[in-house]
Order: structure tokens, then sequence, then C-alpha cells
């Protein structure tokens, strides 16, 4: 899971399978968005930065961070599960400069990764920054709060914190989301943002095609998905069937023989493999017509009966 803050909500809990996202992200696009775009599923988090309208950066990562995707694939992904039905979108607003930061923090490297706040000497890992000059960020998270604090070669630049646009100058990470129950804490080196090169990902590449193909792939699986589980209804309904026929075959032969057995089979030919219960009636009602040709009344109906009790129990 890649933790955030969250910025000024501009849509919220959105199901991206029914939008069509090249088409959105071109509105964005066309309309010099900055901000990101948050893809959350049960097993991982997809991210797409922008940057007056320019798409700067995507990346997706799984909740254990075993598995990482950047730029394209990352888009590929993030389409993947768009279209797929398991994610939700939702879409904040930030200010240019700290949509650079935030693009450096998802690109860093763990100095410090997941570590209890309660345990931590929080002083210690301060006077490294200083001591080292460290180009650094520093998350203090839980579930549902982010705050993030800069720092460039040693010194803060700033605090972030949940709903804000713009860092503010103010870094104490002793106050907020650091008093909450079950904080965490991160290190994360990264680079300065005067080192960050910008590259436009839908200039240098149609998303659309992307899209379509990722569509097509996800359609095609669904389908043949579908044709496997139909097929396996298909064998268990046809299974099912033969199991109830034999089942009838011997209540047959016990009460009337094997000329009974002959009937049986005459009348479950139509009988379909959903048995339905217009196929049984019918069934049950020529059975006893051709029983009566070989048996008399009195073992033809409590045939009948204990093959619909069978059925029933079944």
């Amino acid at each position: 899971m890649i933790f955030l803050p969250r910025g000024n909500p501009v849509r919220q809990k959105v199901n991206p399978a029914r939008i069509n996202l090249p088409e959105a992200m071109e509105k964005l696009r066309g309309g010099t968005f900055t901000g990101y775009l948050r893809f959350d599923t049960a097993k991982a988090t997809g991210i797409i930065l922008f940057r007056e309208g320019q798409l700067i950066s995507s990346i997706y990562v799984d909740s254990d961070e075993s598995k990482r995707l950047i730029a394209y694939d990352a888009i590929a992904k993030i389409f993947e599960v768009s279209i797929s039905g398991h994610a939700i979108l939702n879409i904040y607003k930030l200010s240019a400069d700290l949509v650079l930061s935030v693009h450096a923090l998802l690109h860093g490297r763990y100095l410090q990764h997941g570590k209890d706040l309660n345990e931590l000497d929080v002083q210690k890992q301060l006077d490294r920054i200083k001591d080292e000059s460290l180009t650094v960020c520093l998350r203090v998270y839980t579930l549902k709060n982010t705050a993030l604090v800069f720092y460039d070669q040693g010194y803060p630049l700033g605090f972030v914190h949940e709903g804000a646009m713009e860092m503010v100058q103010s870094a104490d990470i002793t106050t907020s989301v650091a008093l909450l129950p079950g904080a965490k804490f991160d290190m994360l080196e990264i680079r300065s943002t005067d080192e960050i090169v910008l590259a436009d990902l839908m200039r240098s590449a149609d998303l659309g095609p992307i899209w379509q193909r990722t569509r097509k792939g996800f359609l095609q699986d669904k389908q043949q998905r579908e044709a496997v589980v139909v097929k396996a209804k298909e064998q268990q309904l046809s299974h099912d069937r033969q199991h109830i026929f034999g089942i009838f075959k011997t209540i047959a032969g016990n009460h009337i023989g094997k000329f009974g057995v002959t009937q049986v089979e005459k009348a479950f030919t139509p009988v379909g493999i959903d048995l339905s219960k217009r196929d049984m009636d019918n069934f049950y009602a020529e059975l006893q017509r051709l029983a009566r040709l070989v048996a008399g009344q009195s073992k033809v109906l409590p045939m009948i009966e204990e093959m619909k009790k069978r059925f029933d129990a079944e």
C-alpha cells in the first residue's frame, strides 16, 4: 500500500470500470490538472501523477511491495485492475511544487521502513539527517492518516498533512499523526526536486491503444473463464442426471423387475440435464403409463412415490 496525504479531493470512491480512463485523463490534461489519481485494490495501489496537465509519473505497488511497476507498465496494470472492476479511484488536487515532492517520494529508496513509532528514537533519526546532510522524506502514517516531512541536504523543507495542497513550514513529526495509535515511520532517501527530469507520458505515447489492448485481453480472459464455468456446470448437471437415472433404474428393478428398468430408460430419455420440474413431472406421468403395461397399480404407485422422495432428497 502506498501511503500519501489525500490532498484536496476532486472525486472520491469512483468505480473506474465505468470510465474510459484515457479520455478522462485527456480531460485532466486539457484542464492542466495538478495532483494525483489513486487506484486502490485489495492487494495493490496505483498512483498517476499530473503536473500542470502533464502525466509525469505512474507507479503500481503490491500491498507487500514485492512487485513494483512504473511508467507504461504501471499504467497498463492500472488499466487492467480498473477494467476488471476491482479498483476504487480517488482524485486529489495538489500544488505543482508538492507534486514534485510526491514524485520524489514515490521513487525514493527506503532507509527505514514500517518502524513502530513508539519504539523508535525519533531524535536520533533527525540528528542523522542533519549530521549526514541527507535529502529524505519522513513519512508518519496509520491506515487512515499520513503526514510527510521533507528534508533537503539535512535542512527541513516543510510538512504535509491530510487535506493539504501545499507544503507548510512546520515540520514537527511529534504531533498530528504521530500521536495516533499504531503510527508507523518510514524514511526514504529521495532526489532533490531540482534534479527531477520530467517526461510527459501522455505526450510520449497514446494511451488509447494500451487501454484497448488491456480491455480486449480482459474480455477474452473473462469469456474463457465463463466458458470453463459453463462447461464445468454442464458436466456436473450431466453427472447428476446420470446419478438420478441410476437410482431410478434400481428402484424400478426392485419394484417391477427388468421390465421396469426398460420403462425407466424409455421415459427418462427426454429429460434434460437440468432436471427441470416440468421434465420430471412428464417423466413420472410417462413412466406410470408405461409401467402399467407390465405391472399393476399396487406396484407402480409405490415405485413412483419412492422415486419422488429420492429425487427430492438428492
